[in-house]
């Protein structure tokens, strides 16, 4: 991957996203739990054209904001405490290895610079599960007793005019995590060892796209609306509820309930891989340099 410097960020800056910047990808095929994480396709398709991808620096910010806290930690020096420990494991003859944050009185916990949109929709739990249920494995493999998984989130777009929203969380957020058993585990990095193998001969194009909830789609809601009105009455989840509250309103002959789509997050903001993908260029029309589109694209 090129790291480019388009806003003219200063020198040290880039030099320390570079230094820190870590793939994933070893001599291995699984290298690390980072990768057993990402989606399928994403994976693939980030090997693949790894030598055609680039990220801005200006994008990595957060990433480089993250291994500052970890070193801010690190510097502590807590008794009887791991931290940015790197472990690896073998399983089902491939090297698994990953880094956790902090273990500490058998909890282990990581960091996260996140959205608040992550929160309330509750979009990353599911990845932050297993990410951190597989430390606890590999911790355990080594002897370590693990009692608990927590994230503690720090929200990057946290706004103080909406803190007195009941729904709205607080600058930042311990949440506890499931711990899986072990049969929960492995089953875990069987199915995604197994999902990589089948799909890796695949070409580009035939590789199942991700699911909604990797692309992370909000959910559709549904907004009663007056015509050419640019704000909502009322906005639902719930279709039928939506017609209901219309037709019971005073102003029930000049109000609509229209259909919202949340855009797929992952897909149009952070894939790194998005125009090789099939599923972001039907959803985008995009077009490769020699001006293909559809299943030619970026072939």
């Amino acid at each position: 991957m090129t790291i480019t410097n388009k806003l003219n960020l200063p020198n040290a800056i880039v030099k320390a996203i570079q230094a820190n910047w870590y793939g994933g990808h070893g001599e291995h095929r699984f290298a690390s739990v980072t990768e057993l994480l990402k989606p399928t396709k994403q994976l693939l398709l980030s090997r693949r054209h790894a030598a055609e991808i680039e990220q801005d620096a200006s994008e990595m910010i957060w990433t480089l904001m993250g291994s500052a806290i970890h070193k801010v930690v690190e510097a502590a020096d807590i008794d009887e405490s791991f931290q940015e420990e790197r472990l690896g494991i073998s399983f089902q003859g491939e090297k698994i290895t990953g880094g956790f944050d902090l273990y500490h009185g058998g909890i282990i916990s990581d960091f996260k610079f996140t959205s608040v949109w992550s929160f309330i929709y509750g979009s990353r739990i599911r990845e932050w599960t297993a990410q951190l249920n597989l430390y606890a494995y590999m911790l355990e493999r080594q002897g370590f007793e693990v009692e608990g998984i927590e994230v503690i989130c720090v929200f990057r777009d946290w706004s103080r005019h909406k803190a007195s929203d009941p729904q709205y969380p607080k600058p930042v957020e311990r949440i506890s995590l499931e711990l899986w058993d072990h049969e929960k585990t492995e089953a875990f990095m069987r199915q995604r060892i197994a999902e990589l193998k089948a799909n890796d001969a695949l070409p580009d194009d035939l590789i199942p796209e991700c699911s909604p909830e990797e692309r992370w789609e909000g959910p559709d809601t549904f907004a009663v609306m007056k015509p050419g009105g640019k704000r909502a009455v009322r906005v639902f989840d719930n279709v039928m509820e939506a017609r209901a509250f219309a037709l019971g309103h005073k102003d029930a002959d000049n109000l609509v309930v229209v259909a919202r789509s949340e855009p797929p997050k992952r897909c149009m903001d952070f894939c790194p891989v998005n125009r090789f993908c099939h599923f972001y260029r039907s959803l985008t029309g995009y077009c490769c340099p020699q001006g293909q589109k559809g299943e030619e694209a970026c072939a």
